[in-house]
């Protein structure tokens, strides 16, 4: 490492002012070495020179370091030392120095150097002529410089250097640099912070984020991050392993780090970044409106996708075959419009296919009914013509065309006073009432409407009831239905009179229908008989008309059900008409 060469002159000289510099220079370069030599020795002429690093050579900024130069004899001729001089690495700071000459430290002046050295000259025991160090056998020459380490000093390794001018000859030798080093090291030990956590995750379940910090031992706190964004407080390391349990709630890649920030003795580290794929389950739920719905109209289906926030599109299917194209989900929701041409049942299903780390899911299957359009209705009232106030008296409607059943709701002066079902073979509800006074009273008949067929209301019809006539006796008729309800079979019909001698006749009716003419009152009774004709409810009643005394009442509505003829007759089919079923009534008093 020498890079200066060794020159003397043919012939010693002791002239004042005769010197030769020897330096060896400082560098503030940084050397290349692993472990560069704190310590290192030279020849020049008859004398030995060597400069060491007194304790650690491997520094912190702010420590202390001491450099010992020394000069000794090697043999032959005395030598005498001008100066010697130090030179550290530059930016070190001058803390002390002292120089030892024949034993003792006070034979020598010092002096501070531009370049932050020093150095030391003879001031006691020196030579005769020219005043320097006399070097000769056990007489040797040392130099001690104390320097500081700034404290914000860059890390590296750092040469020194020594000088001194030997009053001898007329030319100079010398060698740069000395190659005695120091190293300027991290007081802080270095860390290593590592992730572990998983490829993927969903939302709203837990995961576990590990970080673990080399040594083990490091003091300080790990903040996981989810990107720029903290996730949690920071988690104090437990030998070395910190943990977070972690919910993702946002779908799509998550850049997962864990940032170790050290205490005192130690340094930063950051994870490499662990890229975490979030997905969310999702759930699609069908609905149709309307359903049911009518032939020709138009029917939206709607899938929902829970979360709203999920990203994709969904196919719609009708009864196991795709309905048109993918259809894209918009806060949660994706719907198509159809029609549909003929009464039928059908099935929806709806597949949702997930985009952005939405998992796909499909609907439960919809039911859906398409019916044909419902018939419009007309509802005519027909009865009273005339009433007598305090006696029985039926409301007669008619619904047309004949309904399948439903009911129709009676109205007197806007109030309801009681509702009937509608016969499925004549179209007519019957109810009994009766108006306490005399006077004009609009009947109004409302049918609620059933499968197939609208609702629909009567115009006001008017119902003249006249005074109850206080010297009539009252009279209970009570009509009895006897034969087989089959089409084309006769039935008889009986009213049996209360009280028996009750005189008058008896109009029967088939629905609005009158049966025959009036019929005589005979020991309380009186019978008519008629056919079947149509399949189906069927209302029979009776009205009173009173001879003299005896005031005018209406018998019990009777409902029978009239089923088709048997195909073979022989085998008995068919069976007796309901006496009581959907209507019953009695006489008023």
């Amino acid at each position: 490492m020498f890079s200066s060469t060794l020159r003397r002159l043919a012939t010693p000289a002791f002239a004042a002012g005769a010197a030769l510099a020897v330096m060896i220079g400082a560098g503030a370069g940084v050397a290349a070495a692993a472990d560069p030599p704190s310590s290192n020795t030279g020849i020049v002429d008859n004398l030995n020179y060597s400069k060491t690093v007194v304790g650690p050579a491997v520094l912190h900024p702010g420590d202390t370091v001491t450099y010992k130069s020394e000069i000794s004899f090697r043999g032959g001729l005395e030598r005498s030392i001008a100066k010697i001089r130090d030179i550290p690495p530059a930016g070190f700071v001058l803390q002390s120095a002292k120089a030892t000459y024949l034993g003792v430290t006070t034979r020598a002046s010092i002096t501070n150097e531009s370049d932050g050295g020093v150095s030391a000259k003879c001031t006691s025991g020196c030579t005769f002529l020219v005043g320097g160090f006399v070097v000769k056998g056990g007489q040797p020459v040392t130099l001690e410089a104390t320097y500081k380490v700034p404290d914000t000093f860059a890390f590296g390794t750092y040469d020194s250097g020594l000088l001194f001018d030997v009053n001898a000859f007329t030319t100079q030798s010398g060698q740069n640099p000395f190659n005695v080093n120091v190293q300027v090291v991290d007081p802080n030990v270095t860390t290593a912070t590592t992730l572990q956590a998983p490829a993927s995750a969903k939302t709203g379940e837990s995961v576990t984020l590990t970080a673990t910090v080399d040594p083990t031992n490091a003091a300080g706190q790990v903040q996981f991050k989810d990107g720029d964004n903290n996730i949690g407080s920071p988690v104090t390391p437990v030998n070395g392993v910190a943990t977070l349990p972690h919910t993702f709630d946002t779908v799509g890649p998550h850049s997962i780090s864990a940032v170790f920030t050290a205490g005192a003795g130690f340094h930063n580290s950051t994870s490499t970044a662990h890229t975490v794929d979030v997905t969310a389950d999702t759930t699609t739920t069908l609905q149709a409106s309307p359903n049911p719905a009518l032939v020709g109209q138009d029917v939206t289906v709607t899938a929902t996708v829970t979360p709203a926030s999920a990203a994709g599109h969904v196919q719609f299917k009708v009864d196991g075959a795709n309905y048109g194209e993918p259809v894209a989900v918009s806060n949660g929701t994706a719907s198509i419009t159809r029609t549909f041409p003929e009464a039928s049942a059908h099935s929806f299903t709806a597949d949702f296919v997930g985009t952005g780390g939405y998992n796909n899911s499909a609907a439960s299957s919809a039911d859906f009914t398409v019916n044909n359009p419902d018939w419009s209705t007309t509802t005519i009232v027909v009865e009273p013509v005339s009433a007598e106030a305090g006696s029985p008296t039926n409301l007669m409607a008619t619904v047309r065309p004949i309904p399948t059943g439903g009911e129709v709701v009676f109205r007197v002066d806007g109030t309801e006073v009681g509702r009937a079902d509608v016969g499925t073979a004549d179209g007519v509800a019957v109810l009994e009432h009766t108006f306490d006074t005399a006077g004009s009273y609009q009947v109004v008949a409302e049918f609620t409407g059933t499968e197939g067929f609208g609702a629909s209301t009567s115009a006001e019809f008017t119902a003249t009831v006249a005074p109850a006539a206080p010297v009539l006796t009252a009279v209970n008729a009570d009509l009895k239905v006897q034969g087989l309800s089959v089409v084309g079979q006769t039935v008889t019909l009986t009213v049996d009179v209360d009280p028996a001698d009750a005189q008058g006749t008896v109009q029967f009716y088939k629905g609005t229908e009158a049966i025959g003419g009036p019929v005589a009152v005979v020991d309380g009774k009186a019978t008519i008989t008629t056919a079947l004709d149509s399949e189906g409810t069927q209302v029979l009643s009776a009205k009173f008309l009173g001879g003299e005394g005896f005031r005018d009442t209406v018998s019990n509505p009777v409902v029978l059900n009239v089923s088709a003829a048997p195909e073979n007759p022989g085998t008995g089919a068919g069976s007796l008409g309901s006496l009581s079923g959907l209507f019953t009534g009695s006489l008023g008093s």
